[in-house]
């Protein structure tokens, strides 16, 4: 049904203002806000041609936001290759999560971590933006984006990074990781992260 409240959309944490969305009830019985993207997507998702590689989002509908806040999420580890020790990028997740919304995507995903990149060269940390870039990975016997150390610019593997993060959410919650930076993304880009098909979420 219509909305007629504003919140955040329980998909993507975009603000939705009154009677700019969708209102459903949640998987925990309550009421959810919707944003009318994510509800688009989410009929498209049921299609037998639907391509999650391909998503074709249309522009932020009248009533939904143009930007999100969201938390870039790192750790600091010890680089297996010369000990020092090296930030890398481990997730995004919304500074202020709807209702509803469980999802942190984390860097293992290509896009999210092309994501997390942009968001950090447009935020003023192109340092450490510049450590993550395209490496061969001999495990994955392909080249791929990756973080790579500050000290010696070895691969800092996507396995380890994110088994190092799953450990440190499990034990703490999303604050078991650093927020390096709270920055405003373009709604359509955090959409095709959360709408995407690359995988790298944990649920909150």
């Amino acid at each position: 049904m219509e909305n007629r409240y504003a919140g955040g959309c329980a998909s993507c944490s975009v603000w939705v203002s009154a009677g700019g969305g969708f209102l459903g009830k949640g998987v925990t019985g309550g009421w959810e806000v919707r944003c009318a993207t994510c509800r688009f997507l989410d009929d498209r998702a049921a299609a037998d041609d639907f391509d999650p590689e391909a998503l074709e989002l249309p522009p932020p509908p009248a009533g939904s936001a143009a930007t999100v806040a969201l938390r870039v999420l790192t750790l600091t580890r010890p680089c297996w290759a010369c000990g020092e020790a090296t930030v890398c990028l481990a997730g995004l997740y919304p500074q202020r999560p709807a209702r509803g919304y469980v999802g942190l995507f984390t860097t293992d995903s290509p896009r999210t971590l092309a994501l997390a990149r942009r968001l950090l060269q447009n935020h003023g940390h192109a340092a450490l933006a510049a450590t993550v870039r395209p490496r061969y990975s001999g495990t994955m016997r392909k080249r791929q984006l990756s973080n790579g150390c500050s000290h010696c610019d070895a691969l800092q593997g996507n396995f380890p990074v994110q088994e190092e993060a799953l450990g440190r959410v499990a034990a703490s919650g999303v604050d078991g990781l650093d927020t390096l930076v709270i920055a405003d993304c373009p709604v359509l880009e955090w959409q095709a992260v959360v709408h995407g098909s690359s995988g790298g979420v944990m649920a909150i």
